[in-house]
């Protein structure tokens, strides 16, 4: 069965953008689940990922290799893009950008996890794993922040729209959980307090200009 717990609601998302009938870079596609979703509602979708197994719509390289494979009207990224070579993913990105495409980008800020969401892992986990913020420090360094990946997507991006959800219950697969999650979220902000498991994970979506800029325009935002 096809793991979609990162990507789950992103093909209604580019679809809705973009319409039926565009065609649409998937980076970081892994097993390309996202890109078969995409082509189940009439979108022409490739993925591109050094890893992503044999498959007529898939590329088995980084997307900074990718050699002539035209324009396209969307590049998408799913939790990819904190392991690149940002500044030169960056750059391929406006190359297969079409005048008027978008980009959207669904990223976490693991930099923010801390004793709470640590105690709600605690309470929910149960692996028996270690979700110390030590531990979790430790396992994530050497991936690029959010705040990272936000600044070098601004170097070519004019966020006009972006939103933050947690993500915890995807990461534990639990989809059950996330209602709950996501209520402990919205209680935090209404009290003005930082929520116990909110971590960002921004989508974004872009659009380049004939200028070869690329503009935000679509609220599709969500940080884990």
């Amino acid at each position: 069965m096809v793991d979609d717990r990162w990507w789950r609601g992103m093909d209604a998302v580019v679809a809705e953008r973009i319409g039926g009938n565009g065609r649409v870079l998937d980076i970081g596609c892994g097993d390309g689940g996202f890109v078969e979703r995409l082509c189940a509602q009439g979108i022409d979708a490739i993925g591109v990922d050094p890893r992503a197994p044999v498959h007529p719509r898939l590329i088995a390289e980084v997307v900074e290799d990718v050699g002539a494979i035209g324009e396209f009207d969307a590049v998408s990224a799913v939790m990819a893009l904190h392991h690149t070579k940002l500044d030169v993913v960056v750059a391929a990105i406006r190359r297969l950008l079409r005048p008027g495409g978008r980009l959207f980008v669904y990223e976490f800020a693991w930099e923010v996890y801390d004793a709470r969401a640590e105690a709600w892992l605690a309470a929910h986990d149960s692996s028996a794993g270690d979700n110390s913020v030590a531990r979790w420090r430790l396992k994530h360094t050497g991936l690029h922040t959010g705040v990272a990946v936000r600044t070098a997507l601004a170097t070519a991006l004019e966020l006009r729209e972006e939103s933050e959800r947690p993500y915890l219950a995807r990461m534990l697969g639990i989809a059950e959980l996330e209602a709950e999650e996501q209520a402990v979220d919205r209680r935090r902000r209404t009290t003005r307090d930082r929520p116990v498991v909110r971590r960002p994970a921004p989508k974004w979506s872009g659009r380049r200009n004939r200028s070869s800029r690329v503009t935000d325009s679509a609220r599709c935002g969500c940080r884990s």
